[in-house]
């Protein structure tokens, strides 16, 4: 359904609105894929939702993103450590994964200590390049002592139907 001329629905209410130009050199630079920092983005935002930028805001999200020591987000994205960390919580406790079957369904635990991040990370360390998070006894669950960064052929030769003769 088309909006009559002079219309003041939610779609057209921003269309009068001018944008400070720095604002735009900003958002050009976000589709060019240079870095832009967090309080950039929040500009950005703010922009295109016509609100005025509140600094405080944008500095509590910050802190919440930065809680536990790490960022947590590197490039955009979460990082190895944190995605690591999340796949084991969700193989083990979210009976709607895929892999649940073979790790909460059968058994397998989280340590209670390792359900906040933080702990996990101060436990485990930053994770390796080229490396995942494995268990040493695999019929233990994830716990402090039982886990380490392994590499893919490590992981390999730890699974119970490992026969090298086969490789």
């Amino acid at each position: 359904m088309k909006c009559e001329p002079g219309c003041t629905c939610k779609r057209h209410a921003s269309k009068g609105v001018k944008r400070d130009p720095a604002i735009g050199a900003m958002i050009s630079a976000t589709k060019l894929g240079h870095e832009v920092s967090p309080e950039t983005r929040a500009k950005i935002s703010a922009a295109f939702k016509g609100r005025e930028w509140d600094r405080e805001v944008v500095e509590k999200r910050a802190a919440a993103r930065r809680k536990h020591g790490d960022q947590s987000r590197v490039a955009g994205r979460r990082s190895p450590t944190y995605r690591s960390w999340d796949g084991m919580k969700q193989r083990c406790l979210n009976p709607k994964a895929t892999s649940y079957a073979r790790y909460g369904g059968a058994g397998i635990t989280v340590a209670d200590r390792w359900l906040d991040f933080g702990s996990f990370l101060e436990d485990m360390g930053a994770r390796p390049d080229g490396t995942t998070l494995d268990r040493i006894d695999s019929t233990r669950g994830y716990e402090p002592g039982n886990c380490r960064w392994a590499t893919r052929s490590e992981q390999n030769k730890n699974r119970p139907n490992f026969d090298p003769r086969k490789r």
